[in-house]
């Protein structure tokens, strides 16, 4: 069986800063091996997290090859990646293309993560779009295991990475900004 992403989303009603109950649709992206899973899931969540009473309106099944959460960065951003390969049979170039969620502060950021996350695949491949998201939170499944599914610890699937971009400070040029070889 295989796990898939699901993005849940979530009527349920809230206290405003002002103490006024507010309705809020939110949504959530967690890992699941089907739909039975995902609903089990996201409503274990929302008692863990206090969200009561609370309607499940919408569970979707995302395209998601893989969640990269970094410390800094609490945007959601997905990200399409063309993929291109050689089909050395028939002599010609393939391309696939592949959907990654990726925290990060702006389109700008998310491109630079993204950009320094696929240099390392070996593989030619082209960043079409980015999108910003309106995801609340994402809860792999290895998050379960604690009593809380935000908990700062994260496993594979979901990278866990320090710093604004990973790189070493002293590998970026201070004024430029430039990643230095």
């Amino acid at each position: 069986m295989t796990k898939h992403w699901f993005t849940c989303k979530v009527k349920y009603v809230r206290h405003d800063s002002e103490g006024a109950e507010v309705k809020a649709t939110e949504s959530f992206v967690l890992d699941a091996y089907n739909y039975t899973e995902a609903e089990t899931r996201m409503t274990e969540i929302c008692e863990q997290e206090g969200i009561r009473p609370f309607e499940i309106i919408q569970i979707t099944k995302s395209p998601l090859s893989e969640v990269i959460r970094f410390e800094d960065a609490d945007k959601w951003f997905k990200i399409k990646i063309a993929l291109t390969s050689m089909d050395e049979e028939k002599g010609v170039e393939k391309e696939l293309n592949q959907f990654i969620l990726l925290s990060a502060n702006d389109v700008r950021d998310a491109y630079d993560k993204v950009s320094m996350h696929m240099s390392k695949v070996g593989i030619g491949f082209v960043i079409p779009s980015i999108a910003f998201q309106k995801i609340t939170e994402v809860f792999p499944l290895e998050e379960q295991g604690g009593s809380n599914p935000l908990a700062s610890t994260v496993q594979t699937p979901v990278h866990h990475m320090e710093g604004e971009t990973g790189i070493a400070e002293d590998a970026v040029d201070a004024e430029t900004g430039e990643v230095l070889a």
